[in-house]
């Protein structure tokens, strides 16, 4: 009797330890991870706003200035423009990468599936091609000279508009190119969503005399609304990096400046200008200028989402 007394406290402590050994378990299959954060995207954070209060000279050591880079950058008329354009990339594009895609869903989602299967491949079919082929189709598809568009309407004595050449529709170009591309990836995003709706409920709503536009407005937008929160913060935060490649390949952010965005204009800080300085503190003028849009959209729309 004593010896099993005397037992049960070792007992207890291996169990103990067993425990103890159990719980580092989680944090060790994260370490990688975690580890791989660090490096690849906290490290070099960083290192930016380290650099953004430095300058880089090729003959000197780094000096530090304060906040002149930041100044400088502020001050400069390209970067006021990059800005605004910057917004416009983002508020333009959310009807279009955000909402237009979900009547589509809805149709797609209502349809036979064989049907469905075949809309599906032609919407995300653009989503496959990189953003350099779209960029050099578009090019030639609107080219006032030789382009399919111009080939298409000449016969009729019409003459193609340069759009790309012109201030007041080039941005839109590029805008339309980056919806063309990536609203098909919305598309499936908000099939995901849709199919976790019951048919019950429709059935439920029909039998109580509701037409579609009651259902879209009552029942699957509000259980759809999880999903369109996740859309519209990646529309937010990836927009301008997205358009960069089109903006590179067809306007190079022209014509004065009418194109180019904060992503584009930090680019040609390091690589046209070899600007470090400028080019730091414009990443941490981009960086919380994307945070602020991300938490405002946090605050005021996600209050709206159904996550039930």
């Amino acid at each position: 009797m004593t010896d099993a007394i005397d037992s049960a406290p070792v007992a207890l402590q291996g169990s103990a330890r067993r425990r103890r050994r159990l719980d580092i378990r989680p944090a060790a299959f994260l370490a990688p991870f975690i580890v791989l954060l660090g490096v690849f995207t906290y490290w070099p954070l960083v290192d930016t706003v380290y650099l953004s209060f430095m300058k880089l000279n090729t003959n000197a050591p780094a000096s530090f200035v304060g906040v002149n880079n930041f100044r400088g950058v502020l001050d400069n008329s390209q970067f006021h423009d990059a800005a605004i354009n910057s917004l416009i990339y983002v508020f333009v594009s959310i009807p279009l990468k955000v909402l237009l895609p979900i009547p589509l869903a809805v149709f797609i989602w209502t349809i036979g599936e064989r049907a469905a299967n075949i809309y599906k491949s032609l919407l995300f079919l653009p989503t496959l091609l990189s953003f350099v082929v779209v960029s050099i189709v578009w090019i030639w598809l609107l080219n006032p000279v030789m382009g399919l568009f111009q080939s298409l309407i000449r016969p009729f004595g019409l003459q193609m508009p340069a759009l790309l050449s012109d201030v007041g529709t080039a941005i839109y170009v590029i805008i339309g190119v980056g919806a063309w591309k990536l609203i098909g990836f919305n598309v499936l995003l908000y099939l995901a969503g849709l199919s976790s709706i019951g048919r019950d409920y429709i059935e439920a709503m029909r039998l109580d005399g509701a037409g579609d536009w009651t259902l879209l407005r009552r029942l699957i937008i509000p259980l759809l609304s999880p999903t369109i929160f996740f859309v519209l913060i990646s529309t937010v935060v990836f927009t301008i990096q997205q358009v960069f490649t089109p903006i590179d390949v067809m306007t190079e952010g022209g014509p004065l400046n009418a194109t180019t965005n904060l992503f584009y204009v930090v680019y040609q800080y390091m690589f046209q200008s070899f600007n470090v300085g400028y080019s730091a503190a414009g990443t941490v003028i981009l960086f919380v200028f994307l945070g602020a849009l991300t938490v405002f959209k946090v605050l005021v729309i996600e209050k709206r989402v159904h996550y039930s």
